[in-house]
């Protein structure tokens, strides 16, 4: 068992089940500077189709990453199953911007 912290409170750990609420808020406040909300409900309903697109991409990606007899997920495979998933518009987008957010947080 862990010793106790020194002022005798019980240590809480953060909820992991948030999903991406906290990014969903940050891009609407992108989006809309004036302050424009979301319910909950909502919150729940965009949260889970974004998990659902991440689960398809992802399968899609460890698809690819099993047909060339890979054992590793690249970067490359992740980008490939974005084209094939999304309208061609659209993925490149996301590519690109998924590009540029890598690239700002590694630099």
């Amino acid at each position: 068992m862990a010793p106790k912290p020194a002022d005798g409170k019980k240590k809480t750990k953060k909820n992991p089940d948030k999903g991406y609420a906290t990014y969903i808020h940050k891009v609407l406040k992108q989006v809309h500077p004036k302050g424009i909300t979301i319910s909950a409900t909502a919150m729940e309903v965009v949260n889970a189709l974004v998990e659902e697109l991440e689960n398809r991409v992802s399968n899609k990606a460890f698809e690819l990453a099993r047909f060339q007899k890979k054992s590793t997920l690249s970067a490359k495979h992740m980008q490939t199953a974005t084209k094939v998933m999304f309208p061609r518009e659209m993925g490149g987008l996301a590519i690109s911007e998924g590009t540029k957010a890598t690239t700002k947080f590694f630099a």
